[in-house]
């Protein structure tokens, strides 16, 4: 099944909006969606989740074995499925990371127990900059999308996550390992900064750049009312930018991604 890790090199790049954004447009592009929270701040159900307190069991949990997979995971709009990472004490995450480094094929092992359709699109939100889940997501994914900024700052600080790539993706390139994107966040034309950036980037970049997201208030009052940008304003800028950044994800995977079996008749093991 196609894997896709939403990265960054840095926080406060509006990587887990754009992993939110996308796995919504996805589903509503006919796909089935899971979507999993890999980031110990599990922020992702602030944008797909109207009950949050239902999210504070998530991941780390099941991992732990107090709750089986099938509780863990929360049924959203149609054909999307969110994995939350829950909410544990700082005792625990230390345990689980500890855990994950002593094993590090544990997501790519625990995803296939699930037996999900081939066909269905795993999305990955990682915490930024380099981390255990990090390491995780690169071993296993397809494709990974790295969210910056057009800024100086994200300009900076690519090398880091592009180290990253190249340690754990790029050897298997060729096998099951397509390539790295990016997606630049909150593009304004009209600063001169931003402009410059972002043409550096074009430039750099080539087809590698997934596309660019502008900036929208509709983002902040999409996340202000837990709902995606595309069911607040359905015809706002940012809605259109996350349609065609979606077209592309699916055209790099294509053929790997077709419509997919609905995943809530797949029952992860307990």
């Amino acid at each position: 099944m196609p894997v896709i890790a939403v990265i960054a090199a840095k926080g406060g790049v509006g990587k887990t909006t754009m992993a939110a954004n996308l796995c919504t447009t996805l589903a509503e592009k006919g796909h089935q969606v899971l979507a999993v929270d890999l980031d110990p701040q599990n922020a992702l159900r602030f944008h797909l989740a109207a009950d949050l307190a239902a999210c504070e069991a998530g991941l780390a949990d099941a991992a732990a074995g107090h709750r089986s997979w099938t509780q863990a995971m929360r049924p959203l709009c149609s054909g999307l499925v969110l994995l939350p990472f829950g909410t544990i004490d700082d005792e625990h995450q230390i345990e689980f990371e500890r855990h994950l480094a002593d094993r590090p094929d544990w997501l790519g092992e625990t995803l296939a127990r699930f037996q999900l359709p081939p066909e269905t699109l795993v999305l990955l939100d990682t915490p930024p900059g380099p981390s255990v889940y990090l390491q995780q997501a690169l071993r296993i994914c397809q494709l990974d999308v790295i969210t910056v900024l057009s800024d100086a700052g994200s300009f900076a600080t690519l090398p880091i996550i592009e180290r990253m790539v190249d340690k754990y993706c790029r050897p298997r390139a060729g096998r099951d390992f397509t390539d790295s994107v990016y997606l630049v966040n909150q593009v304004d034309a009209g600063k001169r900064l931003n402009h410059d950036v972002l043409s550096a980037l074009r430039a750099r970049l080539g087809e590698q750049l997934l596309g660019v997201v502008h900036q929208d208030q509709a983002v902040c009052e999409a996340l202000a009312c837990a709902v995606d940008v595309r069911r607040h304003a359905p015809f706002s800028q940012a809605a259109e930018d996350f349609a065609r950044c979606a077209d592309r994800l699916l055209h790099r995977l294509s053929p790997t991604a077709p419509r997919a079996r609905n995943i809530f008749n797949t029952h992860p093991p307990p």
